[in-house]
């Protein structure tokens, strides 16, 4: 098992942080590659916008899996937002759920984990 762990602070550091991803990634198909760095663009400007604060990515490959966890210090969870083509932005969580096989979040003692999974085996 591959695994990478970055910590951001701002949404321009996902350019980085999506270079290091790519690296891990060689050898994924291609379009796995480029779900997993839209899965991490995504998550990552959503703590940076939504918190205030910065995270950190943990980022595993095993086999033709991926798992995307970004980790933050807010309690508040993500939620997916009904289009409107009224509002700008607010797609993001449906971007991640058209292009993952599941997502998800979960509680932490300091705050909360969003995770999302690519690549599964059927």
């Amino acid at each position: 098992m591959e695994a990478l762990r970055l910590p951001f602070s701002h949404a321009e550091d996902s350019a980085a942080i999506r270079q290091c991803a790519a690296e891990l990634l060689d050898g994924q198909p291609a379009e796995t590659v480029q779900d997993v760095l839209l899965v991490i663009t995504e998550l990552i400007d959503n703590v940076v916008q939504h918190t205030g604060g910065g995270g950190e990515l943990h980022l595993r490959r095993q086999d033709a899996t991926v798992w995307v966890e970004v980790h933050d210090h807010s309690r508040v969870f993500p939620q997916v937002q009904p289009a409107d083509l009224r509002r700008p932005g607010g797609r993001g969580l449906l971007l991640v759920a058209a292009v993952t096989d599941r997502w998800g979040s979960e509680p932490t003692p300091t705050g909360k984990l969003v995770w999302a999974r690519l690549g599964a085996p059927c």
